[in-house]
């Protein structure tokens, strides 16, 4: 692993998959660790932000079943509008920000695809 870069490759990352009502409150959170992001990552647009570092990304309605079917998640309520991004998981839980003039991405990037 990339020393200056505690999350290249996933690491040190969980990703949380959010369902907003229409008050903006919480109604669904759930966590999903690498191993089950990486078999839904697929489904995103991702582009160059392979690990969703980027921030959160919306989860439409034609990508719920997909994601039931992975991940046996069977919350999907029609009227709640769902987002999932990563945030960091540190084992000591502390914050890591880039050096001042590095790249906040870590590298390399996997490709896009499903795995079984």
């Amino acid at each position: 692993m990339i020393k200056d870069h505690p999350f290249a490759d996933g690491h040190h990352l969980a990703w949380e998959l959010t369902g907003f009502g229409a008050d903006d409150r919480i109604e669904v959170s759930a966590s999903l660790p690498r191993e089950q992001f990486i078999r839904v990552r697929h489904l995103f647009p991702l582009g160059a932000d392979a690990w969703m570092l980027a921030g959160e990304y919306p989860v439409p309605p034609d990508i719920w079943e997909p994601l039931r079917e992975i991940l046996g998640i069977t919350a999907f309520r029609e009227g709640i509008d769902y987002f999932l991004g990563a945030r960091q998981d540190l084992p000591d839980g502390r914050p890591w920000r880039p050096a001042p003039g590095t790249d906040p991405l870590p590298g390399p990037i996997p490709p896009l695809t499903p795995t079984p």
